[in-house]
């Protein structure tokens, strides 16, 4: 209190300066700033982050390194998608399907029996294993390619097209 009076009295010899644009009375409210009540709101909570949105991103962002071929960047995608949600059975198949392109069929075949566990009888797993038998040149598992056909072909309705072996191969 005692600076503000302080200060105001320094500031008398300055209204008249002025020239009436200011009074004492706002001068010593410029110079004396006593807080008014403060109201003290809280912030709202933060959303909880959903996982199954963030497993999805994670999956979108690495199906698009798969097709610019940046295996490196699709796995560690696939990783972080994985330990947020083990038992996805897309992104498990995605990491099989990465290291089918790697050539490290070892590794593909254990995620791809991950995926499969995680959603037995899925057509994409299981065309992916029998793409991989081929890869490998072996001939896919009878059962593989029973489960992996769909309906209409076995029923006679029109072929389902494969993707392609590299190299032109069929």
């Amino acid at each position: 209190m005692r600076k503000s009076l302080t200060a105001v009295l320094m500031l008398v010899p300055l209204s008249g300066a002025l020239g009436g644009c200011a009074t004492l009375t706002r001068l010593a409210a410029l110079v004396d700033h006593r807080p008014g009540p403060v109201e003290i709101r809280a912030l709202p909570a933060p959303a909880a982050p959903d996982p199954a949105a963030a497993t999805d991103r994670l999956y979108d962002r690495a199906a698009q390194a798969i097709k610019a071929r940046n295996y490196a960047l699709a796995l560690e995608l696939l990783q972080l998608a994985a330990q947020r949600a083990p038992g996805d059975a897309r992104v498990l198949n995605a990491q099989g399907v990465v290291y089918d392109k790697l050539g490290r069929f070892d590794l593909s075949a254990r995620y791809y029996d991950r995926a499969l566990k995680a959603d037995p009888g899925s057509r994409i797993v299981l065309g992916n294993m029998a793409y991989s038998a081929r890869l490998q040149g072996r001939e896919p598992a009878a059962e593989i390619l029973q489960d992996a056909t769909p309906p209409a072909l076995l029923a006679g309705g029109p072929p389902v097209e494969l993707a392609p072996l590299p190299g032109g191969g069929s």
